[in-house]
C-alpha cells in the first residue's frame, strides 16, 4: 500500500510491488493474475475500513446523532488515513473490481444505514430530503479532507484560499450543532 501512496497506481508496477514486499515476480503474478488485480485486491483492504465506518450505525444503543458523529469520525479517519482513494474517485480514473464492490455496498446498504439514522434525527423526509442532507453532510464535512489531501501533494496550493485549523471532531460538532439545531433543541 505503501508503494501505491508513493507512486501512485499507473507507475508502479509488478516488479517494484514483488521487490518491496521481497518476493518473487513470477509468484506474484501466479497468485493474483495481474497488476489489476493485485491493486484491486489492496484497495479492497483499505476499502473496508470504509465499510466498517457504516457499522457504526448497528450501534441502536446510541442516540442517531452520536451514532451520525461517529460515523463521520471513523469514515474521515479512513479518508485521511488513505488519501489516494479521494483523488481516484474524483480524478474518475478507471475504476477497479473493489470499487465497483465498494459502490454496490454503498448502494445495498451503506447509504440506507445512513438514510435511517438522519429518518431518526429529522423524521420522515422524501427520499430526495435524505439525499440533499446526505450531499450537504459530505461536501461540509469531507470537503476540509479533501482539499487538504490535494494542497499537500501540491504544496503552492496551500497559501491560496483559507487554513482550517479546527480538528476534524470540531469540525463535525459544529456542523452536527448548527445542521441539526432545530431537531435536537429542546
Amino acid at each position: 500500500m505503501a508503494l501505491i501512496k508513493a507512486e501512485g497506481i499507473d507507475k508502479v508496477t509488478i516488479r517494484k510491488i514483488a521487490s518491496a514486499a521481497e518476493a518473487n515476480v513470477a509468484l506474484v503474478n501466479y497468485y493474483f493474475g495481474s497488476k489489476e488485480k493485485l491493486i484491486s485486491e489492496t484497495l479492497k483492504l483499505q476499502l473496508a475500513s470504509f465499510q466498517e465506518a457504516f457499522s457504526i450505525f448497528d450501534e441502536i444503543g446510541l442516540p442517531p446523532l452520536e451514532r451520525l458523529k461517529r460515523f463521520l469520525l471513523a469514515y474521515t479517519s479512513s479518508l485521511q488515513e488513505h488519501p489516494e482513494l479521494i483523488k481516484r474517485v474524483l480524478g474518475q480514473e478507471r475504476m477497479f473490481e473493489s470499487q465497483l464492490e465498494y459502490a454496490s455496498f454503498l448502494k445495498s446498504q451503506g447509504f440506507d444505514k445512513l438514510g435511517a439514522a438522519l429518518t431518526e434525527i429529522i423524521g420522515p423526509s422524501s427520499r430526495e430530503k435524505l439525499l440533499l442532507v446526505t450531499q450537504q453532510l459530505f461536501a461540509a464535512i469531507l470537503s476540509p479532507i479533501v482539499k487538504a489531501s490535494f494542497s499537500n501533494e501540491h504544496k503552492s496550493m496551500q497559501g491560496e484560499g483559507f487554513v482550517i485549523t479546527a480538528s476534524v471532531e470540531e469540525q463535525i460538532d459544529l456542523f452536527l450543532d448548527h445542521y441539526f439545531y432545530k431537531y435536537t433543541a429542546h
